[in-house]
């Protein structure tokens, strides 16, 4: 039985978020050291192209270099958590107010986010067991629906180009390629 519906129903009901450029509403830092599940909500978060973001546990997991840095779309997050500090628990490092989906911001896409440039990698971002221990399963169910078709509900990986720093309240800005800055 197709339930398709059910996610067209959800998705159609979020609020739409800009394309090309929009804002940062809160910012995750998953502690080194720290213990399983951990997060911080700084005011600010430096990065840069070696560590990704500076004392992020992203050094000590596993994972590829286009994902240093996790976007997340703040509607989305708000609809599975209730608010930006519960959806904290997602550990997406800038949750923020602008479309994601594949249409908007292809893999290679650079963004300028503050004094930061990041690329759109081409790592998939999925729904973990622990996304589903923490949001639930219908949570996890949606985002990984929306993944699939091409609406990225997850979130965005991306990599670290040019470090700097991002702000709460920063404005993101797709960047014209050629106008992405020489990395560090």
């Amino acid at each position: 039985m197709d339930l398709s519906f059910r996610f067209d129903s959800w998705w159609k009901s979020l609020p739409a978020s800009p394309k090309g450029s929009g804002t940062v509403e809160g910012l995750v830092l998953r502690p080194m050291g720290g213990p399983p599940g951990s997060r911080e909500l700084p005011e600010v978060l430096r990065m840069n192209p070696r560590e990704g973001i500076v004392g992020d546990r992203w050094v000590e997991d596993d994972q590829p270099r286009d994902a240093q840095v996790s976007l997340i779309n703040v509607h989305v997050l708000r609809s599975l958590a209730g608010d930006l500090e519960a959806g904290a628990a997602t550990g997406d490092n800038l949750q923020v107010d602008l479309a994601l989906d594949e249409a908007s911001l292809p893999v290679g896409t650079h963004l300028a986010v503050g004094s930061v440039i990041l690329r759109v990698g081409s790592t998939p971002h999925r729904p973990c067991a622990l996304f589903v221990e923490r949001l639930g399963a219908r949570a996890a169910k949606r985002v990984a629906r929306s993944n699939r078709v091409g609406q990225r509900g997850r979130g965005v990986m991306c990599e670290v180009v040019v470090g700097g720093e991002v702000r709460v309240g920063d404005r993101i800005q797709v960047v014209v390629e050629d106008q992405v800055p020489a990395g560090e």
